[in-house]
């Protein structure tokens, strides 16, 4: 993939001076582990995380926030900020479906190393078997910041 898919992309702080401020408060709670901090600190390799997003996702407001902590730990990390809107067919294509957030690492070659979509898998599979109330439970203790540990974790896979 070449970096044109990068086009009209924006960095993190450039787009918290677009959308609401939950989005800055997230941003200025959020704290990497110190083992996540140490494993960023060691990458070598330059990796590219395209994220798709849009002003209205709570799910972004506590996602986003560790995507950007990284980059800070790390100048061999890049991050490029899209809206969802209008690229739904290529999120289709490159992962499966079209949610927010999602985070597509791509190696310095632009070629693609994983992808992170929504949710962290580990609590996507704690919610495959669970019930519509439990769901909603598991969603809400996710906005609260009860598994941040799994998103570090998640995110730290693309690297």
């Amino acid at each position: 993939m070449d970096k044109s898919i990068l086009e009209g992309a924006t960095g993190y702080l450039e787009y918290l001076d677009k959308v609401g401020s939950e989005f800055r408060s997230a941003y200025e709670k959020t704290e990497l582990s110190e083992e996540t901090r140490q494993k960023v600190s060691g990458l070598k390799e330059e990796r590219n995380l395209l994220v798709f997003t849009e002003a209205y996702c709570p799910d972004c407001v506590v996602a986003l926030p560790f995507v950007q902590r990284m980059m800070e730990e790390n100048p061999n990390i890049h991050v490029y900020i899209k809206r969802m809107k209008g690229a739904q067919d290529f999120l289709r294509e490159a992962v499966g479906d079209a949610r927010i957030p999602t985070v597509i690492s791509f190696n310095g070659k632009m070629e693609p190393v994983g992808a992170y979509v929504e949710f962290p898998e580990a609590l996507k599979d704690m919610m495959r078997s669970a019930s519509v109330e439990d769901k909603k439970e598991f969603v809400s203790r996710y906005r609260r910041g009860t598994y941040n540990d799994l998103i570090e974790d998640a995110l730290l896979a693309l690297l």
